[in-house]
């Protein structure tokens, strides 16, 4: 009885802070919701490719053969000042390979400085060297595409080891850490590996067919891909997740896969209205596919809210982004989808 009695308020703060966890993971969904009823076009949502430049050439990822211009660190804190200013309450870094920037970890500081849920997707090859800036983020992106002999053939030598390890040096930090597989013709039947990894790292898999290597929305989704192949896949990550598995897409995602491979249309999307893409130039884009609707350099020219805000309707067939539509679906109000996503901030 006394060593009940001295335990228990020794579990009250560990309690105490997974509450506290949660409502913070929780908030940035509750605002965004909180954008959509009140019909407040905002950049809520923003997407940073910081560089183009990246140590990887995967098959599927042309990126690192698009030249752009980078910012500078000032016009990167510049950028993120101006944003987080008219409402931003995400953001994401991207590349290429983010963890090539030098100033990676001031970029970061900066955002959580303006209490900005921060996250970022990365290869992982260079986790260790960055552990520490790393730490300040609320969730960290690693991409898994299979096996060894997958993953290795169609994005770089070596990677695979290297993304299990970051995995357990992710999980050893306590660092919130979910998988992204790009699934090609030769990585779409190898979803059970990367779910039994994710299982052993204590994450969350997500699942997205490859678009094509320019990103251009215009173009065709994995056409190497049959339609029947597509709707297995997604067929077995529906029973997957049933079973409990760690399957980050939502079920309302996996059945709209099961049916077609574009997930929505550009005209149904919110891109542009409550989430955006800052290229490593400055252009404002509504998202990765639709650099080539709106002018170069806009948000260093014009101001990177005024760009945002004279962003037309996004124009083209739609995509197969699970991000972007995991978000659609949560603005339209879908019970699974908002499901899935306090399930996947309540994980880990």
């Amino acid at each position: 009885m006394m060593r009940e009695a001295r335990g228990a308020p020794e579990d009250a703060p560990g309690l105490g802070a997974t509450i506290r966890t949660m409502g913070r993971r929780s908030l940035p969904i509750v605002k965004l919701l909180g954008r959509r009823i009140t019909r407040t076009k905002s950049p809520f949502q923003v997407t940073f490719s910081l560089t183009n430049r990246c140590n990887f050439r995967c098959d599927y990822c042309h990126i690192p053969l698009q030249h752009r211009p980078e910012m500078t660190t000032d016009e990167w804190r510049a950028a993120i000042d101006e944003l987080a200013d008219a409402g931003m309450g995400r953001a994401s870094f991207m590349g290429g390979e983010p963890l090539l920037r030098k100033d990676l970890g001031e970029l970061i500081a900066h955002v959580k400085r303006r209490g900005v849920h921060a996250s970022i997707n990365t290869n992982g090859w260079l986790v260790p060297q960055h552990i520490d800036e790393l730490a300040q983020l609320d969730l960290v992106c690693v991409t898994l595409d299979g096996p060894l002999e997958i993953h290795d053939a169609q994005r770089h030598p070596g990677s695979h080891a290297r993304v299990l390890d970051a995995l357990a040096l992710l999980r050893d930090r306590g660092i919130k850490t979910v998988t992204m597989t790009v699934l090609t013709a030769t990585s779409i039947d190898s979803v059970d590996h990367v779910l039994e990894v994710a299982r052993r790292s204590g994450t969350q898999a997500f699942f997205q067919l490859e678009h094509d290597a320019a990103m251009d929305v215009s173009r065709p989704i994995a056409p190497a891909v049959s339609g029947d192949r597509v709707a297995a896949m997604a067929d077995r990550l529906l029973a997957r997740k049933r079973d409990g598995w760690p399957v980050g897409n939502s079920i309302a995602m996996l059945e709209a896969q099961r049916a077609r491979r574009v997930l929505g249309g550009c005209d149904d999307c919110y891109a542009g209205t409550y989430f955006a893409y800052v290229f490593s130039d400055g252009t404002v884009s509504h998202c990765l596919f639709t650099a080539g609707q709106v002018a170069s350099g806009n948000g260093r020219e014009r101001g990177f809210v005024r760009a945002f805000e004279e962003l037309a309707a996004p124009e083209g067939q739609g995509c197969s982004c699970v991000p972007s539509h995991e978000v659609n679906r949560m603005l339209d109000l879908d019970p699974r989808a908002l499901r899935n996503a306090i399930e996947t901030v309540i994980s880990g």
